[in-house]
């Protein structure tokens, strides 16, 4: 009799314990899983958004390359970064692109406008394009009529990189007359990701020499460029839409390279393109009023001009030679100016635009690589969701 009184003592003791149990662990284990539905649909949302960015031309098509593109234009119906000129699917339009650059002179897309048409009322986005590799140059030394330069190659995470092609373009000037672009052979990169070559100039004391160096890795291409001085563009922010090279000058910047009062002229234009060919758009041009370019005030525009094929040619760097005479001494100079054909978008950093997440760790990355003006990149998508 007593055997059977503690027995049903021990039964309700181990009732009561897996009824307590199960009060304090199954709501543990439903928010658990109402996370994990949560973060997939969340994933679910940012691959449909991810695709609608990469695989979508937009409406209209060309939208990007509206010459009179306005920040909340009304023209854009549908938002996209596909180019409509390729059947491949993650080939980029770099026009379209371009409008994601924050203080483009020729006008950028709004964030909030962005969201709207991507219906994302309640969530935010950050898009990242990132290099596919690093490359670093290590030294670069004149040696008589020659240039000489070392580079080291490597991953994001700076483990180096063997068996990667380098192929050198020097662009270089002396005195009035001599504006010269060399292009070297290719060389590879040791184990420890380092490369170096020697390339002839034909003159031993440059005024200005400027190196561009293309890296491929398993066919897939980067360009970095040094220079003997630092490039501090202050003559012209410079635009490419679609076939035309825009100039507009630099609203009020704190100095000028080229007074307002000089007169200036693009003599020389050349693009090096993604395949590593070399084309001079402009070569050697006499003083005309065509190509005459005064820096002046504001966000305007100065001079453009049209270049058929240009945008299939697919363009990475713009080498400009300008030349001044100043009215007061009448003595002239050269100014090279090399930039990026879209500026802040293709080369070695990392390109950025969006929100940003008040939590990290309510945010879903997905990535994969696209193709822009010819050259691979890594696209990346953030999104979280933000409060009503």
């Amino acid at each position: 009799m007593v055997s059977a009184v503690y027995d049903h003592i021990i039964a309700i003791l181990v009732i009561g314990a897996m009824f307590v149990g199960a009060v304090v662990v199954l709501p543990t284990m439903s928010y658990i899983n109402l996370q994990a539905v949560d973060q997939q649909q969340l994933r679910n949302t940012a691959l449909n958004i991810f695709n609608a960015m990469l695989l979508n031309t937009g409406e209209p098509t060309n939208w990007g390359s509206i010459r009179d593109f306005q920040k909340n234009d009304q023209r854009v119906q549908r938002f996209g970064l596909a180019s409509a000129q390729e059947s491949t699917f993650f080939v980029l339009d770099p026009d379209k692109v371009q409008r994601l650059v924050v203080g483009n002179p020729l006008n950028y897309c709004d964030y909030n406008k962005v969201r709207e048409l991507l219906g994302l009322q309640n969530y935010g986005f950050r898009l990242r394009i990132i290099p596919p590799f690093n490359v670093t140059f290590l030294s670069v030394n004149l040696m008589g009529n020659s240039l000489y330069y070392k580079a080291r190659v490597s991953y994001l995470d700076e483990g180096p990189i063997p068996n990667a092609e380098a192929s050198a373009t020097v662009v270089c000037t002396e005195g009035k007359d001599y504006f010269n672009i060399n292009q070297s052979g290719t060389v590879k990169t040791d184990s420890m990701g380092i490369c170096e070559d020697i390339i002839p100039l034909g003159i031993s004391d440059p005024d200005f020499y400027t190196v561009i160096l293309r890296v491929t890795v398993a066919e897939v291409a980067t360009l970095i460029v040094t220079s003997t001085q630092t490039i501090n563009n202050t003559i012209a922010r410079i635009n490419i839409v679609y076939d035309t090279i825009i100039l507009t000058s630099w609203k009020d910047p704190p100095d000028y390279n080229f007074q307002p009062s000089e007169n200036v002229w693009i003599f020389d234009i050349a693009t090096f393109g993604s395949r590593g060919s070399l084309w001079k758009l402009l070569e050697g041009d006499e003083k005309g009023n065509d190509n005459m370019f005064n820096t002046g005030k504001g966000p305007f525009e100065r001079w453009f001009r049209d270049f058929v094929g240009l945008r299939a040619f697919q363009p990475v760097i713009l080498i400009f030679n300008f030349w001044a005479v100043d009215p007061m001494t009448g003595r002239g100079r050269h100014q090279v100016l090399i930039t990026m054909a879209y500026p802040e978008l293709l080369g070695t950093s990392i390109f950025e635009y969006g929100g940003l997440p008040y939590r990290d760790d309510a945010v879903v990355r997905i990535q994969r690589s696209v193709v822009i003006s010819g050259m691979t990149y890594t696209a990346e998508v953030w999104l979280w969701k933000e409060s009503p």
